[in-house]
Protein backbone atom coordinates (compact mmCIF):
# COMPACT_ATOMS: atom_id res chain seq x y z
CA UNK A 1 0.00 0.00 0.00
CA UNK A 2 1.13 3.17 -0.72
CA UNK A 3 1.25 4.15 2.58
CA UNK A 4 3.59 1.84 3.55
CA UNK A 5 5.92 3.57 0.49
CA UNK A 6 5.11 6.74 2.27
CA UNK A 7 5.91 5.97 6.26
CA UNK A 8 9.77 4.58 4.21
CA UNK A 9 10.52 7.88 2.71
CA UNK A 10 13.12 7.95 1.23
CA UNK A 11 16.02 10.53 -0.16
CA UNK A 12 15.64 13.28 -2.20
CA UNK A 13 17.24 12.99 -5.42
CA UNK A 14 14.45 9.72 -6.02
CA UNK A 15 11.88 12.57 -6.59
CA UNK A 16 14.05 14.08 -9.76
CA UNK A 17 14.44 10.23 -11.48
CA UNK A 18 10.44 9.75 -10.69
CA UNK A 19 9.77 12.75 -12.11
CA UNK A 20 11.73 12.71 -15.16
CA UNK A 21 9.91 9.06 -15.87
CA UNK A 22 6.74 10.48 -14.97
CA UNK A 23 6.88 13.61 -17.68
CA UNK A 24 8.68 11.30 -20.32
CA UNK A 25 5.18 8.92 -20.40
CA UNK A 26 3.10 11.56 -20.02
CA UNK A 27 0.37 9.41 -18.11
CA UNK A 28 -1.76 9.98 -15.08
CA UNK A 29 -0.24 11.42 -11.89
CA UNK A 30 1.63 8.02 -11.20
CA UNK A 31 4.81 9.09 -10.45
CA UNK A 32 3.72 12.42 -8.78
CA UNK A 33 0.96 10.51 -6.33
CA UNK A 34 3.56 8.08 -4.76
CA UNK A 35 5.39 10.91 -2.73
CA UNK A 36 5.98 12.80 0.76
CA UNK A 37 4.50 14.81 1.74
CA UNK A 38 5.55 16.68 0.09
CA UNK A 39 3.08 17.11 -0.07
CA UNK A 40 2.57 15.67 2.12
CA UNK A 41 3.16 13.13 2.93
CA UNK A 42 2.25 10.73 2.11
CA UNK A 43 1.90 10.30 1.11
CA UNK A 44 1.49 5.47 2.40
CA UNK A 45 -1.29 7.53 3.95
CA UNK A 46 -0.53 10.34 2.39
CA UNK A 47 -2.16 13.79 2.68
CA UNK A 48 -2.55 16.05 -0.45
CA UNK A 49 1.44 16.24 0.28
CA UNK A 50 0.83 12.79 -1.06
CA UNK A 51 1.05 14.31 -4.43
CA UNK A 52 4.50 13.26 -4.77
CA UNK A 53 6.55 12.22 -7.15
CA UNK A 54 6.59 8.35 -8.30
CA UNK A 55 7.38 4.83 -8.78
CA UNK A 56 11.43 4.91 -8.09
CA UNK A 57 11.02 7.77 -5.56
CA UNK A 58 8.09 5.91 -3.34
CA UNK A 59 10.49 2.44 -3.05
CA UNK A 60 13.68 3.54 -1.48
CA UNK A 61 11.66 3.99 1.12
CA UNK A 62 13.49 1.47 3.52
CA UNK A 63 16.53 3.17 2.52
CA UNK A 64 15.38 5.92 5.42
CA UNK A 65 13.06 4.91 8.10
CA UNK A 66 13.81 6.71 11.73
CA UNK A 67 12.46 7.75 14.11
CA UNK A 68 12.21 10.48 16.17
CA UNK A 69 9.79 12.17 18.49
CA UNK A 70 10.45 15.87 16.82
CA UNK A 71 7.72 15.03 14.08
CA UNK A 72 4.93 13.71 16.48
CA UNK A 73 1.73 15.49 17.56
CA UNK A 74 1.64 15.52 21.51
CA UNK A 75 -1.02 15.30 24.11
CA UNK A 76 -1.51 18.38 25.54
CA UNK A 77 0.80 18.46 28.88
CA UNK A 78 3.02 15.47 27.77
CA UNK A 79 6.49 15.92 27.17
CA UNK A 80 8.06 15.41 23.92
CA UNK A 81 10.90 12.66 23.98
CA UNK A 82 13.31 15.02 21.79
CA UNK A 83 13.19 18.87 22.55
CA UNK A 84 10.63 20.77 20.22
CA UNK A 85 13.91 22.84 18.59
CA UNK A 86 15.23 19.68 17.08
CA UNK A 87 13.00 20.43 14.45
CA UNK A 88 12.39 24.31 13.20
CA UNK A 89 8.60 25.52 13.42
CA UNK A 90 8.07 22.31 15.31
CA UNK A 91 5.85 23.20 18.57
CA UNK A 92 5.36 19.65 20.66
CA UNK A 93 4.61 21.31 24.04
CA UNK A 94 1.18 21.31 25.65
CA UNK A 95 -1.74 23.43 26.46
CA UNK A 96 -1.24 22.10 30.68
CA UNK A 97 -4.67 20.37 29.97
CA UNK A 98 -4.20 16.90 31.65
CA UNK A 99 -2.76 14.07 29.03
CA UNK A 100 -5.48 11.62 31.05
CA UNK A 101 -8.29 13.23 29.48
CA UNK A 102 -9.77 11.50 26.06
CA UNK A 103 -12.43 11.91 23.73
CA UNK A 104 -14.06 8.94 22.23
CA UNK A 105 -13.03 8.36 18.77
CA UNK A 106 -16.31 7.75 17.11
CA UNK A 107 -17.75 10.69 19.14
CA UNK A 108 -15.76 12.80 18.24
CA UNK A 109 -16.08 11.83 14.32
CA UNK A 110 -20.08 12.10 14.69
CA UNK A 111 -19.83 15.81 15.75
CA UNK A 112 -17.22 16.21 13.44
CA UNK A 113 -19.61 14.94 10.40
CA UNK A 114 -22.08 17.53 11.74
CA UNK A 115 -19.96 20.49 11.75
CA UNK A 116 -18.46 19.50 8.24
CA UNK A 117 -22.56 19.92 6.85
CA UNK A 118 -22.09 23.78 8.52
CA UNK A 119 -19.21 25.02 6.49
CA UNK A 120 -20.59 26.68 3.32
CA UNK A 121 -19.49 25.02 -0.31
CA UNK A 122 -17.75 27.21 -2.39
CA UNK A 123 -15.75 26.84 -5.96
CA UNK A 124 -13.18 28.59 -7.71
CA UNK A 125 -10.98 28.18 -10.24
CA UNK A 126 -8.02 27.09 -8.75
CA UNK A 127 -7.49 24.14 -5.62
CA UNK A 128 -5.09 25.97 -3.44
CA UNK A 129 -3.11 24.08 -0.43
CA UNK A 130 -0.01 25.56 2.01
CA UNK A 131 1.87 22.56 3.39
CA UNK A 132 4.89 22.52 6.20
CA UNK A 133 6.39 18.83 5.53
CA UNK A 134 9.32 17.66 7.33
CA UNK A 135 10.82 14.10 6.20
CA UNK A 136 13.60 11.76 6.37
CA UNK A 137 16.69 11.73 4.55
CA UNK A 138 19.93 10.21 3.67
CA UNK A 139 23.02 9.39 1.45
CA UNK A 140 23.12 6.91 -1.00
CA UNK A 141 26.07 5.97 -2.71
CA UNK A 142 26.37 6.56 -6.41
CA UNK A 143 26.83 2.68 -6.53
CA UNK A 144 23.01 3.06 -5.84
CA UNK A 145 22.17 5.14 -7.93
CA UNK A 146 23.56 3.53 -11.25
CA UNK A 147 21.61 0.77 -10.32
CA UNK A 148 18.44 2.62 -9.62
CA UNK A 149 18.43 4.30 -12.81
CA UNK A 150 18.65 0.64 -14.89
CA UNK A 151 15.20 -0.32 -12.74
CA UNK A 152 13.98 2.82 -13.50
CA UNK A 153 14.78 1.90 -16.80
CA UNK A 154 13.07 -0.74 -17.10
CA UNK A 155 10.20 0.00 -15.39
CA UNK A 156 9.43 2.26 -18.42
CA UNK A 157 10.17 -0.47 -20.70
CA UNK A 158 7.90 -2.54 -18.91
CA UNK A 159 5.36 0.30 -19.05
CA UNK A 160 5.59 0.78 -22.70
CA UNK A 161 5.74 -2.45 -23.86
CA UNK A 162 2.40 -3.61 -22.20
CA UNK A 163 0.57 -0.18 -22.38
CA UNK A 164 -0.57 -0.31 -18.80
CA UNK A 165 -2.98 2.18 -17.28
CA UNK A 166 -4.00 2.59 -14.17
CA UNK A 167 -4.46 -0.48 -11.61
CA UNK A 168 -1.90 -2.12 -14.35
CA UNK A 169 0.43 1.03 -13.70
CA UNK A 170 0.02 0.06 -9.51
CA UNK A 171 0.99 -3.55 -9.91
CA UNK A 172 4.39 -2.75 -12.43
CA UNK A 173 5.37 0.14 -10.22
CA UNK A 174 4.84 -2.44 -7.08
CA UNK A 175 7.19 -4.65 -8.87
CA UNK A 176 9.95 -2.35 -9.05
CA UNK A 177 9.75 -0.52 -5.65
CA UNK A 178 10.29 -3.75 -4.25
CA UNK A 179 13.36 -4.40 -6.29
CA UNK A 180 14.10 -0.77 -5.72
CA UNK A 181 14.20 -1.53 -2.06
CA UNK A 182 16.23 -4.82 -1.97
CA UNK A 183 18.64 -3.05 -3.57
CA UNK A 184 18.83 -0.31 -0.85
CA UNK A 185 19.34 -2.92 1.55
CA UNK A 186 22.14 -4.44 0.00
CA UNK A 187 24.05 -1.88 -0.68
CA UNK A 188 22.91 -0.52 2.95
CA UNK A 189 22.15 -3.34 5.13
CA UNK A 190 21.88 -1.33 8.61
CA UNK A 191 20.36 1.89 7.67
CA UNK A 192 21.98 5.35 7.31
CA UNK A 193 24.48 5.75 9.06
CA UNK A 194 22.85 9.12 10.84
CA UNK A 195 19.53 11.04 10.92
CA UNK A 196 18.49 14.10 9.19
CA UNK A 197 15.46 15.75 7.87
CA UNK A 198 14.55 18.47 4.91
CA UNK A 199 12.22 20.78 6.36
CA UNK A 200 10.42 22.66 3.82
CA UNK A 201 7.26 24.66 2.82
CA UNK A 202 5.16 24.31 -0.57
CA UNK A 203 2.07 25.78 -2.21
CA UNK A 204 0.14 23.66 -5.01
CA UNK A 205 -2.96 25.15 -7.21
CA UNK A 206 -4.45 22.74 -9.06
CA UNK A 207 -6.64 23.74 -12.01
CA UNK A 208 -10.60 22.86 -12.06
CA UNK A 209 -10.36 23.02 -15.80
CA UNK A 210 -8.85 19.90 -17.60
CA UNK A 211 -5.90 21.46 -19.51
CA UNK A 212 -5.37 24.17 -16.45
CA UNK A 213 -1.88 25.20 -15.22
CA UNK A 214 -0.71 22.86 -12.19
CA UNK A 215 2.13 25.21 -10.16
CA UNK A 216 4.28 23.84 -7.27
CA UNK A 217 5.90 26.41 -5.28
CA UNK A 218 8.28 25.30 -2.58
CA UNK A 219 10.41 27.80 -0.07
CA UNK A 220 12.14 27.75 3.25
CA UNK A 221 13.94 24.35 2.09
CA UNK A 222 16.60 23.09 4.65
CA UNK A 223 18.47 20.06 6.28
CA UNK A 224 17.98 19.62 9.96
CA UNK A 225 19.50 17.09 12.52
CA UNK A 226 18.07 15.76 15.37
CA UNK A 227 20.87 15.41 17.86
CA UNK A 228 24.18 16.90 17.59
CA UNK A 229 25.59 13.58 17.39
CA UNK A 230 23.70 12.93 14.13
CA UNK A 231 25.09 16.12 12.76
CA UNK A 232 29.11 15.20 13.76
CA UNK A 233 28.52 11.64 11.96
CA UNK A 234 27.42 13.65 8.85
CA UNK A 235 30.42 15.13 9.30
CA UNK A 236 32.48 12.23 9.73
CA UNK A 237 30.92 10.82 6.54
CA UNK A 238 32.34 14.01 4.40
CA UNK A 239 29.19 15.96 5.34
CA UNK A 240 27.60 14.68 2.16
CA UNK A 241 24.78 16.37 -0.02
CA UNK A 242 21.20 15.78 1.22
CA UNK A 243 19.17 17.78 -0.55
CA UNK A 244 19.27 17.85 -4.44
CA UNK A 245 18.70 21.01 -6.13
CA UNK A 246 14.98 21.64 -7.18
CA UNK A 247 13.14 24.50 -8.92
CA UNK A 248 11.32 26.85 -6.93
CA UNK A 249 8.61 27.18 -8.87
CA UNK A 250 7.17 24.10 -11.83
CA UNK A 251 4.16 24.46 -13.70
CA UNK A 252 3.03 22.16 -16.19
CA UNK A 253 -0.80 21.09 -17.49
CA UNK A 254 -0.49 17.23 -17.15
CA UNK A 255 -3.80 15.49 -15.59
CA UNK A 256 -3.80 14.08 -12.60
CA UNK A 257 -5.89 12.02 -10.57
CA UNK A 258 -6.62 12.48 -6.48
CA UNK A 259 -4.08 9.76 -5.61
CA UNK A 260 -2.58 6.61 -6.80
CA UNK A 261 -5.77 4.40 -4.55
CA UNK A 262 -8.19 6.11 -5.80
CA UNK A 263 -7.01 6.84 -10.00
CA UNK A 264 -10.47 7.54 -11.11
CA UNK A 265 -10.89 10.60 -8.45
CA UNK A 266 -10.27 14.19 -10.06
CA UNK A 267 -10.27 17.68 -9.79
CA UNK A 268 -12.97 17.58 -12.51
CA UNK A 269 -15.12 14.70 -10.20
CA UNK A 270 -13.92 14.87 -6.77
CA UNK A 271 -17.02 17.38 -5.80
CA UNK A 272 -19.66 15.10 -7.55
CA UNK A 273 -18.75 12.41 -4.75
CA UNK A 274 -21.86 10.83 -2.91
CA UNK A 275 -22.70 12.62 0.09
CA UNK A 276 -24.22 9.94 2.16
CA UNK A 277 -22.63 7.24 3.77
CA UNK A 278 -23.90 4.07 2.77
CA UNK A 279 -23.32 5.27 -1.01
CA UNK A 280 -19.97 6.43 -0.16
CA UNK A 281 -18.94 3.45 1.41
CA UNK A 282 -19.97 1.25 -1.44
CA UNK A 283 -17.70 3.32 -3.92
CA UNK A 284 -14.69 3.43 -1.71
CA UNK A 285 -14.94 -0.69 -1.33
CA UNK A 286 -15.27 -1.12 -4.92
CA UNK A 287 -12.45 1.12 -5.79
CA UNK A 288 -10.06 -0.82 -2.53
CA UNK A 289 -11.39 -4.20 -4.05
CA UNK A 290 -9.50 -3.10 -7.59
CA UNK A 291 -6.21 -2.40 -5.85
CA UNK A 292 -3.69 -5.04 -6.30
CA UNK A 293 -1.56 -4.91 -3.32
CA UNK A 294 -2.50 -8.62 -1.72
CA UNK A 295 -1.63 -7.34 1.92
CA UNK A 296 -3.61 -4.65 1.56
CA UNK A 297 -6.00 -3.71 4.61
CA UNK A 298 -9.44 -1.52 3.83
CA UNK A 299 -8.85 0.45 7.26
CA UNK A 300 -5.70 2.05 5.99
CA UNK A 301 -6.64 2.38 2.57
CA UNK A 302 -10.00 4.45 4.28
CA UNK A 303 -7.28 6.70 6.65
CA UNK A 304 -5.12 7.86 3.34
CA UNK A 305 -8.15 8.27 0.91
CA UNK A 306 -9.77 10.35 4.35
CA UNK A 307 -6.66 12.30 4.02
CA UNK A 308 -7.08 12.47 0.08
CA UNK A 309 -10.75 13.96 0.18
CA UNK A 310 -9.94 16.39 3.41
CA UNK A 311 -7.53 18.22 1.16
CA UNK A 312 -9.30 18.46 -1.78
CA UNK A 313 -12.64 20.35 -2.79
CA UNK A 314 -14.85 17.68 -1.91
CA UNK A 315 -18.56 19.25 -0.43
CA UNK A 316 -19.43 19.52 2.50
CA UNK A 317 -21.91 16.39 2.62
CA UNK A 318 -19.07 13.95 1.11
CA UNK A 319 -16.91 15.39 3.97
CA UNK A 320 -19.44 14.44 6.49
CA UNK A 321 -20.18 10.76 5.27
CA UNK A 322 -16.22 10.38 5.37
CA UNK A 323 -16.04 10.83 9.11
CA UNK A 324 -19.31 8.66 9.60
CA UNK A 325 -17.67 6.45 7.59
CA UNK A 326 -14.55 6.53 9.95
CA UNK A 327 -16.71 6.12 12.83
CA UNK A 328 -18.06 2.87 12.13
CA UNK A 329 -14.44 1.40 11.54
CA UNK A 330 -12.68 -0.78 14.59
CA UNK A 331 -9.42 0.37 15.34
CA UNK A 332 -9.08 4.19 15.60
CA UNK A 333 -8.04 5.63 18.63
CA UNK A 334 -8.14 8.80 20.48
CA UNK A 335 -5.31 10.85 21.90
CA UNK A 336 -7.34 13.75 22.95
CA UNK A 337 -6.39 17.03 22.13
CA UNK A 338 -2.76 17.27 20.79
CA UNK A 339 -0.85 20.56 18.75
CA UNK A 340 0.02 20.95 15.39
CA UNK A 341 3.75 21.81 14.41
CA UNK A 342 2.29 25.29 14.75
CA UNK A 343 0.97 24.85 17.83
CA UNK A 344 -2.70 24.88 16.66
CA UNK A 345 -4.90 23.12 18.85
CA UNK A 346 -7.08 20.00 17.30
CA UNK A 347 -8.03 16.32 18.40
CA UNK A 348 -5.32 13.25 17.12
CA UNK A 349 -6.98 10.46 15.91
CA UNK A 350 -4.47 7.20 14.87
CA UNK A 351 -5.29 3.59 13.59
CA UNK A 352 -2.27 1.60 13.11
CA UNK A 353 -1.01 -0.88 10.63
CA UNK A 354 -0.42 -4.56 10.50
CA UNK A 355 3.64 -3.71 10.56
CA UNK A 356 3.50 -1.46 13.36
CA UNK A 357 3.28 1.70 11.74
CA UNK A 358 0.87 4.30 13.52
CA UNK A 359 -0.94 6.88 11.28
CA UNK A 360 -2.47 9.90 12.72
CA UNK A 361 -4.62 13.12 11.89
CA UNK A 362 -5.26 15.10 13.61
CA UNK A 363 -8.68 17.44 13.20
CA UNK A 364 -9.45 21.01 14.57
CA UNK A 365 -12.92 20.84 16.81
CA UNK A 366 -14.46 23.33 15.45
CA UNK A 367 -14.33 23.65 11.97
CA UNK A 368 -13.62 19.38 11.50
CA UNK A 369 -10.45 20.84 9.00
CA UNK A 370 -7.84 18.47 8.86
CA UNK A 371 -4.81 20.04 10.43
CA UNK A 372 -2.01 17.41 10.39
CA UNK A 373 -1.18 14.36 8.85
CA UNK A 374 1.44 11.86 10.34
CA UNK A 375 3.11 8.70 10.64
CA UNK A 376 4.97 7.20 13.38
CA UNK A 377 6.84 3.47 13.90
CA UNK A 378 7.19 2.55 17.56
CA UNK A 379 5.36 5.65 18.76
CA UNK A 380 7.71 8.31 17.30
CA UNK A 381 7.02 9.76 13.99
CA UNK A 382 9.05 9.60 10.75
CA UNK A 383 6.90 11.35 8.58
CA UNK A 384 5.37 14.96 9.49
CA UNK A 385 3.02 17.07 6.69
CA UNK A 386 1.18 20.35 8.86
CA UNK A 387 -1.85 21.87 6.35
CA UNK A 388 -1.28 25.17 6.62
CA UNK A 389 -3.84 26.73 4.40
CA UNK A 390 -6.14 25.28 1.59
CA UNK A 391 -9.46 26.97 -0.87
CA UNK A 392 -10.40 27.80 -3.60
CA UNK A 393 -8.94 30.96 -5.59
CA UNK A 394 -9.36 32.31 -8.82
CA UNK A 395 -6.41 33.20 -10.18
CA UNK A 396 -3.14 31.12 -10.88
CA UNK A 397 -0.45 32.13 -7.98
CA UNK A 398 -2.70 34.06 -5.76
CA UNK A 399 -3.77 32.27 -2.19
CA UNK A 400 -7.79 32.15 -1.78
CA UNK A 401 -9.29 35.41 -0.09
CA UNK A 402 -10.73 35.41 3.44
Amino acid sequence: MTDRMFARLRPDELDELAEASYRRRRREDLARTFSSTRNPAPAPRRPLFLLATGAVAAVAAGAVVVSTGVLSGTPAGDTPPVAASSTPGSTTGGTGASPATRIDARSFLLAAAATALREPAATGDYWYVRQRTTHPTSHLPEEFWTEARKLQLQEQAEVDRTGAEDDELVAINEKYNKKLENLRKSIQPDGPPYRAYIVESEERWRPKRIGGTYRVKSSDREVVFPSPQDEAKWKEEGSPKLAEDKPKSVDDNLPRPLSIPNMDITMQNVGDLPTSKKALAGRLRAQFAKLPDPHKEFDLYLWQTTVDLMTAPTTPGTRAAIFRILADQPGITSHGEVEDATGRAGVGLAVESDDGYEFQLVVDEDTAELLEYSVAEKDEDTVRVTFEEFGWTDKLGRRPQR
